[in-house]
């Protein structure tokens, strides 16, 4: 009886560890919210230079890099893995090699939102709307 139980446990518990690319796409979806945050932020706290601040999303055959930038300073960039998942960008699948940015003014506002959809097996979705705001769900008309 104990058996049975602990090897019904352990079925169910390994499907957890066996598809792990779906949990890179909820991690790669909240680093880029983090990162979105940065960008508004740092826009928002150097209102009075007058600079934009760029956040750039790319992605390589093996991760997706985002980085924040403002005239010559960078923030950093953040990494996270692919494990084979894809990203849309307002419907429009990102290719290895190729990049987005979006700029955020001096009210830290990007002027359009954009949509991100992380998927690997399921979706998970993420937009940057018009004020500059990062949420996690689909843009609102």
């Amino acid at each position: 009886m104990v058996i049975t139980l602990i090897a019904i446990i352990s079925i169910g518990a390994s499907s957890l560890f066996l598809n792990t690319d779906r949990y890179t796409t909820i991690a790669a979806r909240e680093q880029l919210v983090a990162t979105a945050i940065l960008a508004q932020r740092r826009a928002l706290a150097n209102a009075i230079a007058a600079t934009p601040v760029s956040l750039t999303i790319s992605q390589t055959s093996s991760d997706w890099l985002y980085s924040v930038t403002q005239g010559a300073t960078s923030f950093g960039t953040k990494e996270a893995p692919r494990s084979g998942a894809e990203l849309e960008v307002n419907g429009t699948s990102l290719s290895d090699g190729g990049s987005v940015t979006i700029s955020f003014d001096t009210n830290a506002e990007t002027g359009a939102a954009t949509q991100f959809v992380f998927s690997a097996g399921n979706s998970h979705s993420l937009c940057i709307s018009a004020s500059g705001f990062a949420y996690i769900g689909n843009c609102q008309p």
